[in-house]
């Protein structure tokens, strides 16, 4: 482990891992996950950022910046944010949006979906829906050059919307990228366990108290809330990345075989001793820098861009 990752792990389980004993908090979870938000400010790549607003919530719209001309736009982003279900927002995440629709070239939709124990599953799904339905009927976005990401919680509720999109009758984007995805909130995988000391940030009581709030009423293992246990075969192609390290390994890795079983192109690769959602230190760890690159790649290859450009408005 180099220098830099080693600093980085340091600083992770000082901010994170060193409260895993206390009982989960939401109140101080939310006031401290994602912050100080200056410091996500001063990470934030330069970015054309306009709020949608209508009457079910809002939409961060984040466009590449033009320079030195008009700026082609060849592909829309869904983008979810991560934050256990619980926690976080479009302000948390913004630098990693930011990046990725600067580097894909697209425009990024970021909903500020409702969060549980308040609003407990289908909510959150639905508001990802609500978004999706918007870019296809308001914002003239072509599935075949969109691709939805997502981090932590959000890839697996971004994979829970695709799931859903065959029942609600709307078209699947190209393709969708995950970042340390929550796929499984039954926490049957056998990292929970292995990876309890090693992962820098989160302990599997954690994990557990997280999932029955978001699930509610509704039976951990349902599709709909892991979507590791869902009918995979209709998904687009997928690009997972996900920690050695982390709790959620195996939530990548039984997804990837699962799709990949069903049919689905995968392509899944884990990083060694990096922590939890380590993207967002691209300009800190090269292994943030090579996951995006690859990310990038994936894209590249599975989201055609349109050759008269995204006009999201």
């Amino acid at each position: 482990m180099h220098l830099r990752l080693r600093l980085v792990n340091l600083a992770a389980r000082w901010r994170f891992k060193r409260h895993a004993a206390r009982p989960l908090d939401v109140t101080w979870a939310r006031a401290r996950l994602g912050r100080p938000l200056w410091t996500r400010r001063l990470i934030t790549p330069p970015i054309q950022r306009t709020v949608l607003r209508d009457a079910h919530g809002t939409i961060d719209l984040l466009r590449p910046p033009v320079q030195g001309g008009a700026t082609l736009v060849e592909r829309a982003l869904l983008y979810v944010h991560g934050g256990g279900y619980f926690a976080c927002s479009t302000d948390t995440h913004r630098p990693l949006a930011a990046r990725l629709a600067r580097e894909w070239r697209a425009a990024a939709f970021v909903p500020e979906y409702r969060l549980a124990p308040e609003h407990p599953f289908p909510a959150a799904r639905d508001d990802v829906l609500h978004a999706w339905r918007r870019m296809l009927e308001q914002h003239a976005v072509r599935p075949e050059h969109t691709v939805w990401a997502g981090d932590s919680a959000g890839g697996g509720l971004a994979l829970s919307a695709a799931l859903a999109c065959r029942d609600e009758g709307l078209p699947l984007p190209a393709a969708i990228v995950t970042f340390s995805p929550w796929l499984d909130l039954t926490g049957s995988g056998a990292s929970v366990t292995e990876n309890a000391e090693r992962c820098a940030m989160f302990v599997p009581d954690q994990l557990a108290a997280a999932a029955q709030l978001y699930a509610g009423a509704r039976p951990l293992s349902d599709p709909g809330v892991s979507p590791l246990f869902g009918a995979l075969d209709t998904l687009p192609p997928v690009c997972v990345h996900a920690s050695e390290s982390e709790l959620l390994r195996d939530d990548a890795v039984r997804f990837a075989a699962a799709a990949a079983a069903a049919g689905v192109t995968v392509e899944a690769r884990l990083w060694p001793d990096v922590p939890h959602v380590w993207q967002f230190l691209a300009g800190v760890l090269p292994e943030a820098r090579a996951s995006l690159d690859a990310a990038r790649a994936f894209v590249e290859r599975h989201v055609p861009a349109a050759r008269d450009g995204v006009h999201a408005r």
